[in-house]
């Protein structure tokens, strides 16, 4: 969890030593700062909320449960137990330990949840994420012509599943944390028939899932000299194929230019291909140039060069190249990743009731515009990369008025969005001659013993 400590600085603080400032922020937060307890529970879910029985008074007049400002349960010792808005019927309160039930989970049920005791907020809160169970994956190839290279996908739909992990196995060997994709690349190496399947899981903190065994990939050779050695890697060797990863917008334009030193002095013949299907071939004997399927239209081919450009790139575009001069393949493939741009962000935010600790979240609809990166710059400060969620919480340690507003940023590879500034989150304070409780003779003296 990150937490950045607002300090609203006096002139003396200003004029203070930035190492003993820090440390004054250091020991304040500790005196004061809210615990956060961060649960993630699945949709259709139970969750139970129960305070620490050290927090719980001996004599309970009263308790209010909250979520966010809104009230969940409130009970009196006088007048009895009220549930409120969509909690109705799905929530019970203990009013000897209030431990707080709530069934049947939703999306909205998500964000920060407080208690008070006889009217007294404890420190502690709960941070809930509600989120779908990961699905059943899948595994999709793609191969290079002659399939001796290909990339593998575990695919499965992870909306509101986040977030997740992708791990991979092969054969009867052991599971392997990675990404999305997979490559993999075939050597002989040996007299073996022996081939490998693979298996993908999808896991993220609620539930985890496994793919049903692929199909071998490279399948088993004729002979029983060959041994197929498979080489699991995120880099091919470029013993055999050199393989380019390459990211571009929808509706964007793709230029596809092999080395010069790779293209023959003398061509008589040009194919292009996609996967297995044919995007664009030209030969010398038979007078002409064909573009195949949705390609037509919108590419072409420089004869001279090799040279291979697309233009209104679709999703459908995204897979593996491959360039053929004379009949002969070239060792260089392009792994194309066609995504869309990230929208521009905006900024939400979900408090503790007295606003001391805050989640902010960076919301686009990022489908389709995977991967991305969340970055976060607070007030005049630098950007940092961090998370889709920033939490902050807030320590008063002078007299200014001066707020802090919060802007994220959304990146992929082909683009990037930054989000009007947030509201103060914390607002405008007024005057505190005490520091929460620490005078600044105590905070000196503290950081002097660090």
């Amino acid at each position: 969890m990150y937490c950045y400590l607002l300090s609203l600085q006096t002139n003396s603080l200003a004029d203070m030593p930035k190492l003993t400032l820090i440390r004054l922020c250091f020991w304040l937060c500790l005196a004061r700062m809210v615990v956060s307890g961060d649960l993630y529970h699945q949709v259709e879910g139970d969750l139970v909320l129960k305070p620490e029985k050290s927090t719980v008074p001996d004599h309970i007049t009263s308790i209010l449960w909250k979520h966010g400002k809104n009230k969940v349960a409130e009970w009196y010792k006088d007048y009895g137990l009220d549930i409120y808005g969509t909690f109705i019927n799905r929530t019970t309160l203990d009013q000897t330990t209030g431990e707080l039930r709530i069934s049947g989970l939703m999306k909205t049920d998500s964000g920060v949840y407080s208690v008070e005791f006889n009217s007294k907020l404890l420190d502690k809160t709960y941070t809930l994420s509600v989120i779908k169970a990961v699905p059943k994956p899948t595994i999709t190839s793609s191969c290079n012509p002659d399939k001796t290279s290909c990339t593998l996908t575990c695919e499965g739909d992870t909306t509101d599943a986040e977030p997740v992990t992708y791990s991979w196995k092969e054969g009867e060997g052991p599971w392997v944390v990675g990404g999305k994709l997979l490559i993999v690349s075939k050597s002989h190496t040996g007299n073996s028939t022996n081939s490998y399947n693979y298996i993908c899981k999808l896991n993220n903190t609620v539930s985890g899932e496994v793919s049903e065994p692929g199909e071998e990939v490279f399948g088993s050779e004729p002979s029983n000299r060959d041994f197929v050695g498979v080489v699991v890697t995120a880099i091919v060797a470029t013993v055999f194929i050199v393989i380019t990863d390459l990211y571009h917008q929808v509706e964007g334009d793709l230029v596809l230019k092999p080395e010069k030193s790779t293209v023959p002095d003398h061509i008589t013949s040009i194919l292009w291909k996609h996967g297995k299907y044919k995007v664009a071939e030209w030969d010398n004997d038979f007078g002409g140039l064909d573009i195949y399927g949705n390609f037509r239209e919108r590419t072409t081919l420089d004869q001279t060069t090799g040279e291979l450009r697309i233009s209104g790139l679709m999703k459908t575009d995204s897979g593996i190249y491959s360039v053929e001069f004379n009949s002969k393949l070239l060792d260089k493939t392009y792994t194309l990743s066609v995504i869309k741009a990230v929208p521009k962000p905006t900024i939400t935010s979900s408090c503790n009731p007295d606003k001391t600790s805050c989640t902010l979240t960076c919301e686009g609809d990022t489908t389709d515009a995977e991967p991305v990166t969340y970055s976060w710059k607070v007030g005049e400060g630098p950007w940092q990369v961090l998370d889709k969620q920033l939490n902050v919480c807030k320590s008063n340690t002078g007299k200014s008025n001066s707020g802090y507003n919060y802007i994220c940023k959304l990146n992929n590879a082909v683009s990037g969005e930054v989000s009007e500034p947030g509201e103060e989150v914390f607002g405008s304070e007024g005057n505190h001659e005490e520091e929460l409780g620490v005078g600044k003779g105590e905070a000196d003296e503290a950081a002097e013993k660090t």
